[in-house]
């Protein structure tokens, strides 16, 4: 039987219980992590239904599947007969987009295209514009219109304000991008919550609609919004402004996609009236842990200050390891993990090892393999990215939307019949004129004389089969999905071929047939169409399986509302944690300190935080320079090992963050070569000024330790040089100065 609300609201703490029981007007809720926040927004939830508001008027929304899903199941334990709209608000961007089609200007059969497609769409754009842009890639061009979408700027709003010769470009191509988008029928992720954000502001019809029906409007996560869904949020609650937001300032990690952190820093000036309540208790972390985070986030100086603490135990302290290179890193922390394992004192389930990007987990990913620890890589979408199953998932799309002219170029000659590469650019210069998609105009190639033999034959024979399966969209997701894979002769193709690994190809294309029948079977009212959406719209955290017995290896960002008994945050090095990018900018700074602020709090019993002397990276093998985070971290609360092969010898990595002096030299942080010249750094004439000095440049500073150069002025022996340090930000004659040049990481 379900808990009775007096049952809910009784093991509530006093705060959350005032956030729960206090529904009407708005309400901002800053939640450390670890303090209960999923239960403070699904009890709200019941809380609602309990005081006698209808379910269809209430809408939640966090930010990533896993974490829709798991409030769905905790509101339906508590409400069973209950149905409330809980989504991303990338879902909500398609549900509104494809009930306001028409209004739009769309068709609500609308293709979503994934990184991938976009950056396809801007070669396509780029070649079509004839632009020449051998100094910016695709990739660039395609970053720097999402972020004009994130700001909500359309391609005419774009230009007044393109500024210099590669905002001048993009200027060019956006409005090029923007057209191809809408020939497709296609929206990118973007658009998702632009397209909404815009109409909230424009149509006052719709938006006083949305606003009649969604009465009580909670956003989790709010701390990672950006413009675009700050008006979705705020357009929704104007003439009912009962909006309960919740967030973590110390906990905003996505400025690089448009994040915008004063949203929730704000918020009681857009809404004068806001009730704010504070959830500080902990409930995952050990004193231990919480006190060292606490520590790490209190030298940001834009944040809503707030103690954290726990009735938890004090627990071991937080353990720093050093290693020699960052190759014994991942063997000696995978040997600890089996060791642990075996010893039985954990499950592999336990661990998870957090790394700032991706590029890292090659030394893990082969340290578990020699050791034979189960592990899984927290990527997402991965499976679906595989090049059978992006075919077979290109004639869904084509299928439910025949605009899609990228998805008929993937899908049109898998397998071969016989279209090559000239023949599809007759059929493009045939269709652009006539605004004919490629599906359109391959019905036509009689037409078209340029296109001749077995090109003719391929092309009417696939227009034909494309037309049949049209058929049979309306059956269940995985018989779609098994008559695609037979009557294009996908399958076929696969199981007659003598390529071993073909074999392997076909199985992953069955494989795919499994997840559209357990999708189905989740909820049956569920479509072919929602399953490609479901694909599209997975972020990475929605592909870890919390019940697999392996360690769980994933980014920082991933490890975003995860939790875990063991932690290993590794190659905290200056250069990775914090970012290179984030040296020369405050704001950007103390995002990667909010990111190692996250990562500590994942960590529920054991926490260790590890760097080597020196790391294989990028190409290069080069001497590490410890974190300037681990200077931050409170001495009496950490504990350090030497586990490096050389076992314990002096040098700037075990003692830079710690304070000491001892063994700094410049040797010791350059490219691992002995420089006969770096012993006589310092005995240059006072008078002459030095070389290398120069903005981003990394120097170490026997009594400031690390910094990074972010100024340069001055001649000769006059030149002057400003540092930031982890301290502070100091300034020297150059030619004076005592200092290292470093190469970071």
């Amino acid at each position: 039987m379900p808990p009775t609300f007096d049952e809910i609201v009784a093991s509530l703490t006093d705060a959350q219980r005032e956030a729960v029981t206090q529904t009407d007007g708005p309400m901002l809720v800053l939640a450390g992590p670890g303090s209960g926040k999923t239960r403070v927004i699904t009890c709200r939830i019941a809380n609602l239904i309990h005081q006698g508001v209808r379910s269809h008027q209430i809408l939640a929304i966090t930010f990533t599947n896993k974490a829709a899903a798991e409030m769905k199941q905790r509101v339906a334990a508590m409400m069973p007969d209950q149905r409330i709209w809980i989504s991303t608000f990338h879902s909500l961007g398609v549900r509104l987009l494809r009930q306001y089609a028409d209004r739009l200007g769309l068709d609500r059969n609308f293709t979503i295209y994934d990184q991938s497609d976009r950056v396809g769409v801007v070669k396509a754009a780029l070649k079509s514009a004839a632009i020449d842009v051998t100094r910016f890639t695709p990739e660039t061009i395609q970053g720097a219109i999402s972020k004009a979408k994130n700001k909500l700027l359309l391609p005419h709003q774009f230009e007044k304000q393109a500024n210099d010769y590669f905002s001048q470009v993009v200027a060019q191509i956006y409005p090029v991008y923007e057209k191809k988008m809408r020939d497709a029928n296609a929206v990118d992720f973007d658009d998702l919550l632009m397209w909404p954000a815009l109409a909230l502001t424009k149509d006052e019809e719709m938006r006083a609609e949305l606003d009649a029906r969604f009465r009580y409007v909670l956003v989790d996560e709010y701390q990672d919004t950006n413009k675009a869904q700050y008006e979705i949020a705020r357009g929704l609650t104007i003439d009912h402004p009962n909006l309960c937001v919740v967030g973590d300032p110390d906990q905003s990690i996505y400025r690089w996609r448009g994040a915008e952190l004063r949203n929730i820093l704000d918020f009681e000036r857009d809404y004068p009236n806001a009730r704010v309540i504070l959830l500080e208790e902990n409930f995952r972390s050990t004193k231990a842990i919480l006190r060292v985070a606490d520590h790490l986030i209190a030298h940001n100086k834009k944040r809503k200050p707030k103690t954290l603490y726990t009735a938890k135990d004090e627990g071991s302290k937080v353990g720093a390891l050093l290693f020699e290179t960052g190759l014994e890193e991942a063997d000696l922390v995978a040997q600890r993990i089996r060791q642990a394992v075996e010893a039985g004192k954990r499950h592999y389930r336990d661990f998870a090892i957090l790394l700032r990007i991706n590029a890292l987990s090659r030394a893990l990913e082969s340290a578990f393999t020699r050791q034979r620890i189960p592990y899984q890589l927290v990527r997402g979408v991965a499976f679906f990215e595989r090049k059978e199953n992006r075919d077979v998932l290109a004639y869904l799309r084509l299928l439910l939307n025949p605009k899609d002219d990228l998805s008929f170029v993937r899908a049109v000659n898998e397998p071969a019949r016989g279209i090559g590469k000239t023949s599809l650019e007759h059929l493009q210069k045939y269709a652009e004129p006539r605004e004919l998609s490629l599906l359109a105009a391959a019905e036509h190639v009689d037409k078209i004389p340029a296109i001749r033999g077995k090109a003719v034959t391929g092309l009417k024979a696939f227009a034909l089969m494309m037309a049949e399966l049209r058929g049979v969209l309306e059956a269940t997701p995985d018989e779609v999905m098994r008559q695609v894979i037979d009557r294009t002769g996908y399958r076929r193709m696969l199981k007659e071929s003598d390529n071993p690994e073909d074999q392997e190809r076909l199985a992953n294309v069955e494989e795919l047939i499994t997840a559209a029948h357990q999708f189905h079977a989740e909820d049956e009212s569920r479509t072919i169409a929602d399953f490609l959406e479901n694909i599209t719209l997975a972020s990475d955290v929605d592909g870890f399986d919390e019940k697999q017995d392996c360690v769980a290896v994933m980014t920082l960002h991933a490890a975003k509302g995860l939790e875990f008994p063991v932690v290993h945050m590794m190659a905290l090095e200056q250069g990775i944690l914090p970012h290179e990018r984030s040296l020369m900018r405050d704001e950007e700074l103390e995002e990667e300190r909010r990111l190692a602020f996250v990562g500590i709090t994942r960590a529920q019993e054991e926490l260790y935080l590890s760097y080597a002397r020196m790391r294989e990276f990028r190409g290069q093998t080069l001497y590490a320079v410890p974190s300037m985070f681990l200077e931050e971290l409170p001495q009496d609360g950490i504990e350090t090992s030497d586990l490096s092969s050389s076992g314990g010898r002096t040098s700037p990595a075990v003692n830079t963050w710690r304070g000491s002096t001892a063994g700094a030299s410049k040797g010791w942080y350059d490219t691992g070569f002995s420089d006969p010249k770096a012993s006589r750094e310092h005995e240059r004439p006072e008078d002459d000024a030095p070389t290398g000095y120069e903005v981003g440049v990394m120097v170490h500073h026997d009594v400031y330790g690390v910094g990074c150069i972010t100024e340069v002025s001055g001649q000769a022996a006059l030149r002057k040089i400003k540092i930031r340090f982890s301290s502070g930000e100091r300034s020297f004659l150059a030619a004076k100065a005592k200092l290292a040049i470093v190469q970071p990481t």
